[in-house]
């Protein structure tokens, strides 16, 4: 287990241009949402393909709005996502694999740093004029409480294990 987690700054944005892990809505084995290349639209809403390598299944999805991204399904064509297991009575859930890392990390670690804002230059800057929070900052309070570690890291190990081999 770490000693120390340095918050990396990473925001959910970032993570929708990942890999996201959903389950197939033909076979319900484990399928991706994926940026497409080409098309309208760049960053969120740039077009995503959905592939199931199990069964073969693709569909494509272009468009100006995205779903909520802080329920346990995937805002682009509203899938139930892959990594999701039962925890303190919720679910606990990450869009792929450096979302269940970044989970792991934070939550296994006995000391927790928040990132440091600066502006463009590299000044510090007061916390209220820094802007969006961070992934970790944006957690629910019962993940970041650390009597839940224990619970909350066998969840992500359940998760972990649907993954098979990377």
């Amino acid at each position: 287990m770490s000693e120390r987690f340095r918050d990396p700054g990473a925001s959910w944005y970032g993570l929708l241009e990942e890999e996201i892990l959903v389950r197939c809505p033909r076979c319900d084995g484990m399928a991706a949402v994926l940026p497409r290349e080409g098309g309208p639209g760049r960053g969120l809403f740039a077009p995503r393909r959905l592939l199931c390598p199990a069964c073969g299944h693709v569909r494509d999805w272009e468009g100006d709005r995205v779903g909520r991204y802080d329920d346990p399904e995937d805002p682009y064509f509203r899938l139930p996502l892959w990594l999701c297991s039962p925890c303190r009575g919720r679910t606990l859930w990450a869009y792929g694999r450096r979302h269940l890392d970044l989970l792991e990390e934070y939550v296994a670690a006995r000391h927790r740093e928040r990132p440091v804002p600066t502006d463009g230059s590299g000044h510090r800057v007061p916390r209220a004029s820094a802007g969006a929070r961070t992934l970790v900052e944006a957690l629910p309070a019962w993940i970041k409480n650390a009597k839940h570690r224990d619970e909350i890291l066998r969840a992500v190990a359940r998760m972990r294990a649907t993954l098979g081999a990377p």
